[in-house]
């Protein structure tokens, strides 16, 4: 009787509706064994033998531990930094075991995809993970102090300037505080010799312990990192494993992702097409590199003023987002270019893995490094000695801005860099992987003002925290293409990498699901103050700090749009 009222809304049997809901109720059921029996299979192929890509700045085995330097150097800073006086071996232990998993974290860190499934709607819907080893530099900063003062001069200057943090006073920096290992997670005990052999191999070398074994060169590579550890840090390991401690070796583990009807990666093909037929009527046309690297480009119209005539190329890498560039696509030109994508060359490059493509295929760093080099040389020349492009870059996108600012033919070639929402800066920090592959870490306190609205509360929290691993990191080809083809030990970037006649500027969201801004934020400012202590020339490093917002908010807020596009106009 229930189900009388549904069945009256459906077509009659014989029509044509009801053929074709048949048809589609049969497919998905197909596509449904499909998902399970060939792909999902095929995604958790694993090599446990051979890192995701070569070490690209530390080619051979005795270079990783310049790796492992560069990463102690910039800890030394937070132990000089450090207003709690926790001891220089204390704070670099607390960034070590926050790359490890306890029991009392399991039920707050496996994978989002098994907790949406045992989730249930009460106020204790997928609970925010408890405090733990927080390396964040939590603080507040004035909005109106900075380096070289106003970066505005537009019309909407005033509302630029409350969200740009570039103009903080050298020397200034926000209170920065560094949590302590909590008491619980003393009580199991500390990390031993194994734990950390198995962490050491899988970071550093790429490879499961078992194969470090079978090489002498990686065994005394291994007992170099120790050695290091023990002078600089004041850390030592004893004999033996605890079994507390379980590494996040993400690139080791199961792909676990989340079902998704075939309607969805063809909702989103449809809004590609869409995308496509918009760009080929405003006259952009499709390539495909010779090592596979897709792009879209249009020429930009020749002006009769000089001034038009410099526009530099701009190349944009899009990040993790249903159809790839197209959500990004009104944000460009009515947003950043709006005043001059018509005389600008534009590129638009593709990573189709991370756009719901059904891709596995990724195209590997030194493929989109020759597939770049390669569109320029066909459409603006190959000009090495002229700085003249603008790289801009979202999210994931930010990784690829890594690779082109490391790319010996191109790293000259960068007029300016954008980076938004960037995952790329302090990726060896855990923040991001634990963020997007696990659960969000409670990075900030929450304060409920009324009480009887707790439960309100809480569901709107977990939706916004939510809404990253529903949409990307539980789709099976996302999932696949961070576990099996990132390399974040090429992935990351370092601000002191960057070229000083690069204009750089950072985008950060304050309540980013993913990135720790706050951290980021610091991040910037002691690259600022490492340029005037060291007399360096060259522009500091500008940033916007958007508050109250998270992660890709920028991409459907014009306001946004509007603080980058006043940002760049301050570029050269």
């Amino acid at each position: 009787m229930l189900l009388s009222p549904l069945i009256a809304l459906l077509p009659p049997p014989g029509s044509a509706i009801f053929t074709l809901i048949l048809v589609y109720i049969l497919f998905e059921i197909g596509f449904f064994f499909h998902y399970h029996r060939i792909l999902l299979p095929r995604a958790n192929n694993i090599n446990l033998s051979s890192p995701p890509a070569p070490y690209r700045d530390y080619p051979t085995i005795q270079d990783r531990i310049q790796l492992l330097q560069r990463i102690m150097d910039r800890l030394a800073k937070r132990c000089h930094n450090d207003v709690n006086n926790t001891s220089k071996s204390e704070i670099y232990y607390n960034f070590i075991e926050s790359w490890f998993i306890t029991p009392n974290q399991d039920v707050y860190y496996e994978q989002f995809s098994k907790q949406f499934d045992l989730a249930t709607l009460d106020v204790g819907l997928c609970p925010p993970p408890p405090p733990m080893l927080r390396m964040a530099w939590s603080s507040s900063v004035d909005k109106d102090e900075g380096v070289g003062g106003k970066l505005g001069g537009s019309s909407s200057e005033s509302s630029l300037n409350e969200v740009v943090g570039v103009v903080t006073k050298v020397g200034e920096r926000r209170d920065a505080k560094i949590a302590n290992c909590s008491d619980g997670s003393r009580k199991l005990g500390r990390l031993q010799k194994d734990n950390m052999d198995e962490f050491l191999s899988w970071a550093f070398f790429g490879v499961h312990y078992s194969t470090i074994q079978s090489s002498h060169e990686m065994m005394q590579a291994l007992d170099e990192f120790y050695q290091l550890l023990e002078s600089e840090a004041d850390l030592t390991f004893e004999a033996g494993r605890n079994a507390n401690f379980t590494p996040r070796c993400f690139t080791f583990e199961q792909v676990n992702s989340m079902y998704r009807p075939y309607i969805v990666y063809a909702a989103v093909a449809l809004m590609r097409m869409a995308a496509i037929t918009m760009l080929l009527l405003i006259g952009f046309r499709q390539y495909t590199c010779e090592r596979g690297l897709r792009y879209w480009y249009r020429r930009g119209a020749k002006s009769s003023t000089e001034e038009q005539n410099k526009q530099s190329p701009f190349l944009f890498f899009h990040g993790i987002a249903p159809g790839g560039y197209a959500p990004y696509l009104p944000m460009i030109f009515f947003g950043l270019l709006r005043d001059t994508s018509k005389e600008r060359d534009i590129f638009f490059f593709e990573n189709e893995p991370v756009s719901y493509s059904m891709c596995f295929d990724a195209v590997s760093e030194e493929d989109t490094v020759h597939g770049v080099l390669e569109a320029l040389e066909k459409h603006v020349g190959a000009s090495p000695s002229e700085r003249n492009l603008t790289l801009c870059g979202h999210s994931l996108g930010s990784c690829q801005l890594s690779m082109m600012v490391k790319s010996p033919q191109l790293r000259k070639r960068i007029q300016n860099l954008i980076l938004i929402d960037p995952v790329s800066i302090l990726l060896s920090e855990p923040d991001v992987m634990i963020n997007f592959l696990y659960t969000r870490r409670e990075n900030e306190e929450i304060q409920v003002e009324d009480a009887s609205n707790n439960w309100a509360f809480r569901l709107i929290r977990f939706f916004h925290e939510s809404k990253i691993h529903l949409v990307a990191s539980s789709e099976l080809f996302i999932e696949h293409y961070l576990r099996r083809n990132f390399a974040w030990y090429n992935s990351e970037l370092w601000l002191d990498d960057i070229e000083l006649e690069c204009n750089v500027l950072v985008c950060l969201s304050e309540h980013d699901e993913i990135v720790n801004s706050a951290k980021v934020e610091i991040e910037v400012f002691d690259h600022n103050d490492r340029l005037v202590s060291t007399r360096k020339c060259g522009p500091m490093v500008k940033h916007l700090m958007w508050k109250g917002v998270g992660h890709a908010h920028c991409i459907t807020h014009p306001e946004k749009w509007n603080d980058i596009h006043n940002a760049m106009l301050q570029m050269k």
